[in-house]
């Protein structure tokens, strides 16, 4: 028999054991060997008066000796490490499962399984020797065994910590390829009793050599040789056709799975388009370079295998071109672990990455950068995806939701891979206490690798301006690892970066031409943007922007003469705003053009969270005079850009950003927007649209069904779920501009009006009785509103969302008005029935008025009540996980969606709320068990409270070790004294 199939399967098992030592044990073991072996696991057990039921592997072994002394007797080459490759790792996974009970019993259950499973080989050698290419059934075994031994030695070679956590979801997630190899050995038994030879006596030597007689084996006596080579064929080819189902099947369960545990994350989606943003930015090949030849830190920290520093601090004023860099820095990871670079990383290395972004709400909590790394680890690694299901079912809710979780999972992550690296850029952008949190975290996981594993198993790198809370909080990478990127590293960037863009000048327009610039004129435009950018990346690129938006050449000369150009970012906003002014005051009817990019602009700025770009449509396509939408006639068919300029940017899926946070800064303090008239026409927006849904309860179906058809209903999800908040920034923020400085009468009585029309349609679903916290004086705030027409509606209208917002989580989680709650729930049931490609009115789509995802969640406190999901499987498995038993006592924001246990409220309590908690200290020292201690020595007066170790120590009593490693001749009294000498002497010398 040619060893050369088996001997592929045993070269490709190796090639995945990372440990020289395991290798060599799987190269030299032999049956004997683990013979012994068992035999010393059940000396020390019976001694130990701890047996386990060993026969269980009495099948396998009696199997797969057989399948030895087979292929010996067919003249197999290289049996000795052919049979290695079995009884090696079946050693190896009998000592590590020989720690804990529940594993050993794991274990021993799968190989008396196999071995019950096992065709009883020394019946058919005849067959084997008399029609040779039958002897592939014994490789199809063989690869069967190999299989499982391969699963169990992926998960049982890893350090005791991290497979402690893993352990139960993994071997479960082994039962389906386990019951596969079980239904496949299966038919390797049916093809061989089903062969037509004769059965092979067991007591005559399993002996063949080229004088040994195969008369006895004539497949012509009993059967056609060529039927049994046909039947051969038939095996083959429905084994594989089983096999290949079975990887289809599994391939398909993973991802259903995965798309379920990414589901469940809920990161932001924004993260790719981001990404992609900034590499189109990077319009030059060379950008950035400098940063790997100046910068050793950097270099060193991507390259080395033991970097100097697993932890830097890249830091740059404000407008470097710093998240450009991040961007820079990622690509090149990526490629520094292609054949393209000779590997110069390891090729299994793992990238991780966040953005910060200050306005976006997704981008800016210490929980968001974890559901954005944990997302990427999932995305590329299925090892761990058992792990990520296990703890996504276990917690009883539709999205991870808490920051514990959320570690425990990436710490295993960080435990399993070899290399990682972890960029977060922009940490500064997050609120001081949120940022604190994500570095303190990622940091302690730097120091446990260094200390428990290796340097440079997780590098991390945040890159910020500089920030002097987050140096004092002593949290950041220190001094000798903090590199201060310099005003004249990026000075070639920005130079190649405007010479490229200086082409767009010469881009056809009204002309073939462009604006037709001499040489000349080319070099002064560079020149002057460049000595004017300083270090600010960012300033060159909105010059660029400004320049090319002037609409001669003359004016864009006369820009660039005596010092004309802007100098600072503020004044690059100013006129970059002014650009859009004069072209839209330039068009028909102009002021209404300039009025709708205000208020494009104002809404965007002062929204509750970030509004989408088909949500912006539904504000401009509704009439609150008529109480109608009509998008066919009143939605924008221009880009966005006409309108917003270079100052907005629409991602993929209609996310709506602003080019840089020092914008939005601008843009609400510009002479062009008043932020308070803003906050207040979004809060009469809220509230005459929300008459509008509530009109709608009384449709008859063909009527609901018709206006959601045409994006009546556009609207309904943001202002259900903020309109309460707008309330609330009125009466905090818009008291001068209804009686103060700001005094604005058209807002006042715009603001009056819609408040008492929605005061007279809801009025019965309003709370009645005053709050306890009002009864003997109405919040300072609200009484500068006094001596106004609606301040008695404003007055009982703010009792009842504080009365709502003080409610339970259930009631919190309503709208909080009877009727717009139902209406909406009406309205959402009809817009199930569509979907996204149908069209809406002509040409339309249901996705152009309502976005992608038409499946929403029913409560306001989760994001899923507006992101949403495109299958309705999938909202439905999100809802069946959202009822959790135990509330915050407060009620708090923190936990919207509460906790599964009571031990889980109870730690949110302590830590949010530790005035309330009536439990001990979070850091409160431990403290001895009161119960009674029940085993007491038959020898002495000492007490233990577990048998165990009462035995242990009644055997040191008589100076009994009859626990032995196995390794050495030392001997120990107690189990656990014997494990801990084997790992700590013998594995570390293994390591060494």
């Amino acid at each position: 028999m040619d060893s050369k199939e088996l001997l592929n399967i045993v070269n490709a098992f190796l090639e995945k054991v990372p440990k020289p030592s395991d290798k060599d044990l799987f190269e030299v073991t032999t049956y004997e060997d683990v013979r012994e072996y068992i035999s010393s696991i059940q000396s020390i057990r019976e001694s130990t008066r701890n047996m386990i039921n060993m026969k269980r592997i009495q099948p396998f072994l009696t199997g797969m000796e057989q399948f030895e002394k087979v292929l010996v007797a067919l003249q197999c080459g290289h049996v000795a490490k052919i049979m290695a490759c079995i009884w090696g790792p079946l050693r190896f996974l009998l000592e590590v499962t020989n720690m804990t009970d529940r594993e050993m019993d794991n274990l021993l259950d799968v190989y008396e399984k196999l071995g019950n499973k096992l065709p009883l080989l020394y019946e058919h050698v005849g067959l084997f020797a008399a029609i040779p290419d039958t002897a592939t059934c014994l490789v199809q075994i063989y690869q069967d065994v190999m299989t499982f031994h391969q699963l169990a030695y992926q998960l049982l070679s890893l350090r005791p910590a991290l497979l402690q956590k893993i352990y139960k979801p993994t071997w479960k997630a082994l039962v389906a390829s386990t019951d596969h190899l079980l239904s496949a050995l299966g038919r390797h038994e049916k093809f061989l009793s089903s062969s037509g030879f004769p059965v092979h006596d067991p007591e005559a030597p399993l002996y063949l050599d080229a004088h040994s007689s195969t008369g006895n084996f004539s497949p012509g006596s009993v059967g056609d040789e060529e039927r049994t080579k046909a039947h051969l064929h038939e095996y083959l080819y429905t084994l594989k056709r089983f096999r290949g189902a079975f990887e289809d099947g599994e391939e398909q369960r993973k991802e259903r799975a995965k798309k379920s545990v990414l589901l469940w994350i809920s990161a932001s989606k924004k993260t790719d388009s981001l990404h992609k943003k900034f590499q189109d930015t990077r319009i030059c090949p060379d950008t950035g370079r400098w940063l790997f030849k100046r910068y050793s830190e950097v270099s060193e920290w991507m390259k080395e295998d033991q970097p100097p520093e697993s932890a830097i601090w890249l830091q740059g004023s404000r407008g470097f071109g710093k998240t450009i860099l991040t961007s820079l820095l990622i690509d090149e990871l990526g490629e520094l672990r292609t054949e393209k670079k000779k590997f110069t990383i390891p090729q299994e290395s793992k990238i991780y990455y966040f953005y910060c972004q200050e306005e976006d709400s997704e981008h800016r909590t210490y929980l968001d950068i974890l559901r954005g790394i944990l997302h990427q680890m999932v995305e590329s690694d299925e090892e761990l995806l058992p792990l990520c299901v296990d703890k996504a079912e276990s917690s009883g809710n539709p999205s991870l939701a808490d920051t514990e979780t959320a570690q425990f999972l990436i710490e295993a992550f960080i435990e399993y891979n070899s290399r990682q690296y972890v960029i977060i850029d922009g940490i500064d952008e997050c609120e001081t206490g949120e940022a604190r949190k994500a570095a303190s975290f990622f940091m302690d996981q730097v120091k446990k690798c260094e200390n428990e594993i290796k340097q440079g198993r997780l590098r991390l790198l945040f890159m910020s301006q500089p920030s002097p809370d987050l140096a004092r909080a002593k949290i950041m990478p220190g001094e000798d690892a903090c590199v201060q990127l310099k005003g004249t590293d990026n000075a070639e960037d920005i130079r190649s970066y405007v010479k490229k863009r200086i082409l767009d000048f010469s881009a056809a327009g009204a002309t073939r031409s462009g604006f037709n610039l001499s040489e000349s004129d080319k070099d002064q435009i560079e020149s002057s943007i460049c000595r004017r950018s300083e270090e600010m990346f960012l300033y060159a690129h909105l010059a660029i922007e400004y320049l090319l938006q002037q609409p001669t050449k003359e004016k864009l000369k006369e820009k660039m003469k005596e010092e004309m150009a802007p100098k600072e970012l503020s004044q690059i906003y100013e006129k970059l705003l002014g650009i859009v002014q004069a072209e839209l005051l330039n068009l028909t009817e102009g002021q209404a053009h300039w009025n709708m990019a205000k208020r494009l602009l104002g809404w965007l700025v002062c929204a509750k969270r970030p509004l989408k770009w088909h949500e912006m449509q539904s504000i401009l396509s509704y009439d609150p005079d008529q109480q109608k939408v009509d998008f066919d006639n009143k939605m924008l068919r221009q880009d966005a850009s006409k309108y917003l300029g270079s100052l907005v940017h629409v991602l993929e899926g209609g996310h709506m950003r602003i080019v840089h946070s020092t914008a939005r800064s601008y843009i609400i303090h510009n002479r062009y927007i008043n932020a308070q008239a803003v906050h207040c026409e979004l809060a009469v927006l809220c509230l005459r649209y929300l008459c509008l849904v509530s009109e709608s309860k009384d449709y008859v179906d063909e009527e609901r069904k018709e206006k959601a058809k045409l994006g009546w209903f556009s609207f309904q999800d943001y202002a259900c779920s903020q309109w309460h908040s707008h309330i609330s920034t009125v009466i905090e923020m818009c008291g001068d501009l209804f009686c103060g400085i700001n005094y604005s009468q058209y807002h006042r009585d715009m603001f009056g009006a819609a408040l008492q029309e929605f005061m007279s349609k809801h009025d019965a679903d309003l709370a009645k009785e005053r709050h306890r916290d009002f009864m003997t004086q109405m919040p300072p705030e609200l009484t500068r509103f006094e001596g106004l027409f609606f301040y008695q509606d404003l007055r009982d209208l703010w009792n009842h969302i504080y009365t709502h917002q003080k409610g339970t989580y259930d009631i919190r989680n309503t709208v909080g008005i009877t009727r717009i709650d139902e209406a909406m729930i009406g309205n959402r049931n009809v817009l199930e029935d569509f979907t996204p490609n149908m069209e809406a009115y002509h040409l339309d789509t249901i996705e152009d008025y309502y976005g992608p995802n038409l499946y929403k969640c029913k409560r306001l406190l989760c994001k899923f009540f507006y992101v949403g999901y495109d299958r309705k499987d999938d909202r439905e498995a999100h809802n069946s996980r959202h009822d959790r038993p135990y509330q915050c006592p407060v009620h708090c924001n923190s936990a919207p969606l509460g906790f599964l246990n009571k031990k889980d409220r109870d730690r949110h309590v302590r830590s949010y709320h530790p005035d309330l908690s009536d439990g001990p200290s979070m850091f409160e020292a431990l403290r001895p068990r009161n119960g009674s201690r029940s085993f007491k020595c038959s020898l002495c007066d000492k007490q233990f409270t577990r048998k165990i170790t009462q035995l242990g120590h009644e055997r040191s009593h008589f100076g009994e070790k009859p626990y032995k490693c196995s390794m050495c001749d030392k001997a120990f009294a107690r189990l656990s004294d014997c494990n801990r000498h084997q790992k700590q002497v013998h594995a570390n010398r293994a390591a060494r």
